[in-house]
């Protein structure tokens, strides 16, 4: 009878602050919305890599999706491709705005084990998010990250890592 009792109590407290966090978040911020929608739909994105010591850029073609969730609080995007002479490359990211922390949270997981977890602001049409600290394959790295959407239905990515190696930096475009 006192399992039962205390269930009881514990789903009754889980309903009423459910119920409270529902209609407090119903007002949320502009920029959850301004996130969610900037990033909805399905882009496919022209890469520029340049790597240090490569004599060229290499070309590349990745498809974004990114579907609402978390009741319209978020999105979660796959990332898809093939990189020349490098092979298949998939990523998933949720990205979302914190009202609390008013910043917009990247965190994304991608094939070449790679794990971030990024912050920024919105400046106009853009994000620019706070250099990102991280290590890959034994290595340090800094990640310099800006996404922008100057016009309806288009996307502008840069992000540029800093190794030991030297910089590499990625331009894309998403339409």
């Amino acid at each position: 009878m006192k399992l039962a009792t205390m269930t009881a109590i514990l789903m009754i407290s889980l309903l009423t602050s459910a119920a409270r966090s529902q209609s407090k978040d119903s007002a949320a911020p502009d920029e959850i919305k301004k996130t969610v929608d900037a990033f909805v739909g399905h882009w496919i994105l022209a890469v520029t890599d340049k790597e240090p010591g490569a004599a060229t850029p290499v070309k590349f073609e990745l498809a974004l999706d990114c579907k609402a969730t978390a009741l319209g609080a978020a999105v979660t995007c796959g990332f898809a491709g093939n990189i020349p002479n490098a092979g298949p490359v998939e990523a998933a990211a949720v990205i979302g705005y914190s009202p609390d922390e008013q910043v917009v949270r990247w965190m994304e997981i991608s094939s070449t084990r790679e794990y971030h977890d990024h912050r920024g602001r919105w400046n106009g049409d853009q994000i620019q998010f706070d250099p990102l600290e991280y290590s890959i394959a034994g290595k340090n790295a800094t990640e310099y990250l800006r996404v922008g959407f100057p016009a309806a239905g288009e996307l502008r990515l840069t992000s540029v890592t800093e190794t030991e190696d030297g910089k590499s930096a990625l331009e894309c475009t998403g339409t």
